[in-house]
């Protein structure tokens, strides 16, 4: 029962709270789950991530964060550069902190400050181990613009975020301990006890995008983790990774490259090349066995395009902008405004229905320099991208069927997976009720699949509730990968129609969906997850022919020719080095098959395989041979 003064909480597992107006959101989740509460390291209320200390002063829906939220570790992440700024500025009178985001990686924070040297850096994490040690609170006050200004007024780069910042939007800082402070939205850990696990990568000099002109920055990387223990598993699986590294391996191999004139924008080599057509065709087989036609929609569009699906409210700092002939256009960062527009473009009917639309085609996302991470976070990208237009009754057995569909495709690159249900952010489209009927649905679907999944409170896209697909990789990193969105707001927005068997004109639902994702972030990820051993059916060279000498270089050709015509990615090694070198290149380059030919095979029709991974040489006859490997393309079976 509510009494005067108390507000309604309602907490993820359905029960609800009537509590004082103002209780701190960290106290009613004390109260709702006292056991747990001590993993709880900050919290959404209606969705919008917030400190523990705010006050919950309205009828709320709350839900608690921890570290194996996402926004929970960018919460840690941003606190820990908070964290590194207050030791910097400490360490190195008169630093201007810039900006510091989380990124995929963990941290980085810039500073406008003289160049930093090894000795710095010692210093800086001495003051951080002090400050977790003493567990300084973090604390949020807001204040005016004038305060603001008045408070950062010897930071130009402070004074600039805060003249771009839109009329009468609040101003809120951030105290780490009593003396530093920073200009921030939040929110933060409840204290820096939380970062115990904080590890400085780094520090480079950079030129800032934000604010041209000025002098080279220092920046600092870093990642952080709630426990030092988190922190020596991080650091154990690093040095593996970097073994296993896909912006070295990509190189290396002739995959792709990255060049310093074009940062963010991966250039595909000849190799690299063949990948992404194998990945494609494989995509494409599903689309043609589940019944979708594929398009292709302009590179950009108006900005009233963009206004009209809402990402030019709230996705605009994300975009390439070009101005021609007067007028604004932007550089798609998704395919779905495209779809909606050919949906519209005439009368449709429910016999269309589901309209399943396939494209795959270069997006663009201006992606901050500091994000940037080999082919893992790009600024050009491509997806195995659809949009399904569908019945209300559709909905279901539609997204069964992809469901059924990132099983299938998971198993074949031997990636063990996850869900996340990402719900209703704050300024979202739409109403309530379609976002918790939406919600209901894809928890109902993935409870049926019986994959394990976590809810991610406030993660949605602007449109659309999601359900996001997690890969672990062979050292156990978490990536995400694919999605799929269940939308009814952008097919309103665009007032899309469909005359259905009643006669009546209808809104049809859009699920927007990736299996596996953009083919950068996905191979990046599954390089490093085979360390380079790609599987046969996408290996660029899957069988390479060594003759002994040059007496056996035109039989090594003509069973070069016979290979290729059943498919096979074949080709010859010259004879101007000796064996054991060649072979031991082929072995560099993760060759599935290397055949040998010398005067014996010429003589019996033989060949003598070593085969990836195994060790010696094993003879079998040519054709044996050829089926063997062409079935384990066919089959895309992971080992050769």
């Amino acid at each position: 029962m509510s009494t005067p003064g108390q507000v309604d909480v309602a907490l993820p597992d359905g029960q609800h709270l009537w509590v004082p107006a103002g209780t701190a959101a960290g106290e009613i989740l004390r109260r709702w789950n006292p056991k747990d509460a001590g993993k709880y390291l900050a919290a959404t209320v209606d969705g919008r991530p917030t400190d523990l200390e705010r006050p919950v002063d309205r009828p709320s829906k709350l839900a608690p964060l921890t570290f194996e939220d996402r926004a929970g570790r960018d919460i840690v992440q941003h606190s820990a550069a908070h964290l590194v700024a207050k030791a910097l500025t400490e360490v190195v009178p008169g630093a201007r902190p810039t900006h510091g985001p989380p990124t995929d990686e963990g941290f980085y924070y810039d500073f406008d400050v003289r160049p930093l040297t090894s000795e710095d850096l010692d210093r800086i994490r001495s003051s951080v181990r002090m400050s977790v040690e003493a567990r300084e609170p973090f604390h949020r006050k807001d204040v005016s613009r004038a305060e603001a200004e008045s408070m950062f007024a010897s930071n130009p780069h402070k004074l600039r975020y805060l003249a771009a910042a839109k009329p009468g939007e609040s101003v809120s800082v951030y105290y780490t301990g009593d003396r530093f402070v920073d200009l921030c939205r939040g929110p933060h850990v409840p204290d820096t006890g939380w970062l115990e696990g904080t590890y400085i990568l780094g520090h480079s000099a950079v030129i800032s995008e934000t604010s041209p002109g000025t002098p080279t920055l220092q920046r600092v990387r870093g990642v952080a983790f709630p426990t030092r223990h988190q922190l020596d598993e991080y650091l154990k699986l690093r040095k593996e990774a970097e073994a296993r590294d896909h912006r070295i391996l990509g190189p290396r191999l002739g995959l792709f490259a990255f060049l310093e004139e074009i940062p963010g924008f991966p250039v595909w080599l000849p190799n690299g090349m063949i990948v992404v057509h194998e990945l494609e065709q494989f995509a494409r087989e599903g689309l043609q066995r589940d019944g979708y036609v594929e398009v292709r929609t302009p590179l950009m569009f108006p900005q009233t395009v963009f206004e009209e699906s809402g990402h030019w409210e709230h996705y605009r700092e994300n975009m390439f902008v070009s101005t021609i002939e007067g007028r604004t256009f932007g550089w798609k960062p998704m395919n779905c405004p495209g779809a909606m527009l050919i949906f519209r473009s005439r009368a449709r009917s429910y016999r269309e229905l589901p309209l399943r639309l396939a494209e795959f085609a270069p997006l663009h996302r201006l992606e901050a320099s500091g994000t940037l991470h080999g082919l893992t976070r790009v600024r050009e990208l491509v997806q195995d991208d659809a949009h399904l237009f569908v019945a209300e009754e559709d909905v279901v057995p539609e997204m069964r069927k992809l469901l059924e569909w990132v099983r299938e495709a998971y198993a074949i690159f031997r990636l063990e997976y996850t869900y996340e249900l990402s719900t209703r952010p704050t300024g979202s489209l739409g109403d309530e009720e379609g976002w918790e009927r939406a919600e209901s649905t894809l928890e109902m679907l993935l409870k049926e699949s019986g994959v394990p999944y976590r809810v991610s409170p406030g993660e949605g896209a602007f449109y659309a509730p999601k359900i996001d697909i997690h890969v672990r990789d062979s050292l156990g990193r978490p990536w995400q990968t694919g999605t799929i969105q269940l939308d009814s707001q952008m097919p309103r927005r665009f007032r899309l129609e469909y005359q259905g068997a009643d006669g009546q004109m209808h809104t049809p639902i859009v699920i927007h969906r990736t299996i596996l994702g953009t083919w950068e972030r996905f191979f990046g990820v599954f390089l490093e997850h085979c360390a380079g051993c790609l599987p046969p059916w996408l290996a660029p060279v899957q069988v390479r022919i060594f003759p002994v000498t040059e007496a056996q270089a035109a039989a090594a050709q003509g069973y070069a020719h016979e290979l290729s015509r059943e498919g096979l990615r074949t080709e010859v090694s010259d004879t101007s080095e000796t064996l054991p070198k060649r072979i031991r290149s082929a072995e560099i380059e993760r060759i599935p098959y290397m055949v040998v030919i010398g005067e014996k095979e010429v003589a019996d029709g033989s060949v003598s395989v070593r085969t990836r991974g195994e060790k010696g040489a094993r003879s079998r006859s040519r054709a044996e041979f050829a089926a063997h490997a062409t079935e384990r393309v066919r089959t895309r079976a992971f080992e050769p």
